[in-house]
This record gives structure tokens, C-alpha cells and sequence, in this order.
């Protein structure tokens, strides 16, 4: 019985009617304001399409700096049907130690801090991240916050995992924590409307010109006129972007939530976000029921416009033979699974190639999410001063080219 019940419980809170329970109320106000949106401005400094995780961070930068903005959405805000929904995210500080995302990691964990502030919300959770691996040794760079497990220390304090290799070690790293997805795209939105911003959602956009003076967006609605354009449209980037296309795969993976068999021993009050191998995990937050497993992986090629959302039987093996081998007190009945996307071939953020009013971030290989508001920053710059202090360099769609990066970023 109280396994049904939280199934029912995590149906309640998760369906495509209850977003209002996801970002604490914000997308009922967020819908208000949207109905009947303010009627359109002859010109605006920014349009950002697509209001997704950097998109919706780029919003908020540009409307907090007094700018005059437009974003334009073709789902609900906060929607479920890209690659930011599932509740949760990632954030970690020490994958990225001595590397270049090290600099953007710690700037976007002080972005988070101002979103809060600027809120109310409560976005991140400070549960610690957990690495397991054999025989791990410290990062290089600054690694105080960074405490290394030995195997028993490991068993003792983390006992839920099981059957681990010989020598397995943990590294964990008390920067790291849970990001509630879809709170944070509401809040970064709910913010800029604070700040003047028009927001217009459920609004595709079929095309764009330019000329000398700017862009003009056209959608199913209407058309908006811009000196600077913004394209933060994830898996559907190389729609809107010609000279992407050919450049980026879109690929379907799966997010799955578990009832364990003691919910208390996942709390996020005692568990951590973790990550072995290719599979990666969340706590059980206390206002949703459900231990969130996926792997990390490639994925299946799809079209984000003909996506299978349907999970199947493969999406839930994937994860069970995790989980029986080394969580098996996680490996209880299905809350629920969830069908997300990957986009492959960056990441890029960058003008697009011959448009000095379009500016466009891409490709984000799955680790996107921690880094979204670090590069709503950078594309604010870009699109109000031609430059940004925020450091992207290496994410040029030129240097990219010419060292593509087909690595896997840590997962989110």
C-alpha cells in the first residue's frame, strides 16, 4: 500500500498539470503574466529565444541590467519536453579543478547564491557530491573541500552501496549539490518579469532576417523586431540555426525514479548526488518521493520533434542492473521514468557564423545544466556589449572546429 501511495504521491507532483508544484507556485504566476502578455514594443534591444535553462538565465541577466527584452517560448515556461525537466540536476566543483570550466563553475555556484537572494526560492540543496572509483586520487588544484573516502570509511558512511570493485575509493567534494531544474528556469523568469522583461510563451518561431540595423523574429503569432537576437533553443537549435545544422545530434536518454525500501537512508539531509562510472544519481527531496538514477551515455539519434517519450522496457533494465548490483535498497517499484534529450557536438556559445546580431549557445553534451547561468551571463554580454569578461573563449564555434569536443563533460 505505501508503495502505491508514493507512486500516486510522485504522479501528482510530476504530471504536466502540477508544474505550479516544481517551481513552488512561480509558473501559475509565470502563466498569468503570459496570458495576456503586455503588447509588443516596436523595437527591443534583446530577444532570447528559447527559455530553457540558459536561455531563461540570459533573460534574467539582460533584464536586471535595465535592458529592454523580449523571450519567446514555444512550450510553457518551465516545460518538461526539453533538456532541463526531471526535477533535478547536478552541480559539482571538483571534475572541473585546473581545467577550463573550473573558472565557470564557481562563477555560475555565486550566480546560483543571486538567484536565490533575487527569488526567495531555494534552488540549490548542499547534499555533497560522491565519486566512486578505483584507487581515486585528489584533483589537482584546490582541494580543500575535497575529502578522499578509503574503502572502509566509504562502507561506513555510505553503506547503501554494495558490490563495489576491490579498491574502490570515493572522493567527495562538499561543493556539490542539487539544482531543482525547473524552480530555477521559473525563477530566473519570474525575476526578469519583475524587471520589465515581456515573455511570451507557447509562441514557436518559424524564421529570422537580418539587416544593417538588427533582426526580425517572425512566429506563429507575430513579428518582433531586435538589435540583437539570442538563440538558446537546445535540442531545437539546428532547426533555427542553418549553419548548425549538420553539426549537431540529438539523442534520447531516460531518467528513472525508484521507491527505496527505506526512503530516510536517501534523504538528501544524508545522501549525496553520486556519480560511478557512467551511472549518476540524486537524494530523495523531501517534497517528492523517488530515487533518480540514469546512466550517462550517448544515447538513442532522435529528432526532438518525433521523440519517443514513451519509456520502455530497455530504459528501466538500464538502470535496474545498476541498481541490483550495487543499490539494491534503491531498487524498489517504478515511481516513475522520464524520456529527456542530449544534444551533441559543442558546446558552443558564440555569434553565428556571418550574423553580428545573433549570438547562440549549443551543444551542451549533457552537462549543461550546473554551467546555465554562468553562460545566461556571457550571452547577455555578447548581446549588449559585444564582448564578455565570462570565460568562453574555448567555446567559440571556431576553436571548437578545430579541436571538437567529443569528450564527455561529468554528468549533471
Amino acid at each position: 500500500m505505501k508503495t502505491e501511495r508514493d507512486r500516486r504521491d510522485f504522479i501528482k507532483v510530476c504530471s504536466a498539470g502540477t508544474l505550479s508544484v516544481l517551481t513552488c507556485g512561480l509558473s501559475d504566476t509565470l502563466t498569468a503574466a503570459t496570458a495576456e502578455p503586455p503588447s509588443a514594443k516596436p523595437s527591443y534591444d534583446c530577444i532570447v529565444l528559447g527559455l530553457g535553462a540558459m536561455g531563461s538565465s540570459c533573460l534574467y541577466q539582460l533584464a536586471k541590467r535595465g535592458a529592454s527584452v523580449l523571450g519567446l517560448e514555444q512550450y510553457d515556461i518551465a516545460h518538461a519536453l526539453g533538456s532541463s525537466g526531471g526535477i533535478s540536476r547536478q552541480t559539482k566543483v571538483m571534475p572541473y579543478l585546473g581545467g577550463p570550466y573550473e573558472p565557470l563553475i564557481r562563477r555560475a555556484n555565486r550566480n546560483w547564491q543571486s538567484l536565490e537572494k533575487d527569488s526567495g526560492q531555494q534552488v540549490f540543496h548542499p547534499c555533497g557530491y560522491l565519486r566512486l572509483g578505483v584507487n581515486q586520487q585528489l584533483p589537482k588544484g584546490d582541494g580543500k573541500k575535497i575529502e578522499v573516502l578509503d574503502e572502509s570509511t566509504l562502507g561506513d558512511r555510505f553503506p547503501q552501496f554494495k558490490g563495489l570493485p576491490g579498491g574502490t575509493n570515493g572522493l567527495f567534494d562538499h561543493q556539490g549539490g542539487l539544482l531543482r531544474s525547473e524552480l530555477a528556469i521559473a525563477s530566473h523568469c519570474h525575476v526578469a518579469l519583475r524587471h520589465g522583461a515581456h515573455i511570451r510563451a507557447q509562441e514557436p518561431v518559424t524564421g529570422w532576417t537580418t539587416d544593417a540595423d538588427g533582426v526580425t523574429v517572425t512566429t506563429l503569432r507575430g513579428r518582433y523586431r531586435t538589435k540583437h537576437l539570442v538563440i538558446s533553443a537546445g535540442a531545437w537549435n539546428a532547426k533555427l540555426v542553418p549553419q548548425l545544422r549538420g553539426k549537431l545530434q540529438v539523442t534520447r536518454l531516460s531518467l528513472g525514479w525508484l521507491a527505496p525500501k527505506v526512503p530516510e537512508s536517501f534523504s538528501v539531509a544524508s545522501f549525496p548526488i553520486w556519480e560511478h562510472g557512467r551511472f549518476y544519481g540524486f537524494p530523495v527531496l523531501p517534497d517528492f518521493p523517488g530515487f533518480k538514477v540514469a546512466k550517462h551515455w550517448r544515447g538513442d539519434p532522435a529528432d526532438p520533434d518525433k521523440l519517443d517519450r514513451v519509456p520502455n522496457a530497455a530504459d528501466e533494465k538500464l538502470v535496474r542492473d545498476y541498481l541490483a548490483s550495487h543499490l539494491p535498497s534503491a531498487n524498489g517499484s517504478i515511481l516513475a521514468f522520464k524520456i529527456c534529450m542530449y544534444t551533441h557536438g559543442g558546446p558552443w556559445l558564440d555569434s553565428v557564423p556571418g550574423e553580428k546580431h545573433i549570438s547562440f549557445v549549443a551543444a551542451c553534451n549533457g552537462g549543461g545544466f550546473k554551467f546555465s547561468n554562468a553562460y545566461g551571463e556571457a550571452l547577455a554580454d555578447l548581446a549588449t556589449q559585444g564582448r564578455t569578461n565570462v570565460p568562453v573563449g574555448f567555446m567559440a564555434l571556431s576553436a571548437a572546429m578545430d579541436s571538437p569536443s567529443s569528450e564527455w563533460l561529468p554528468p549533471r
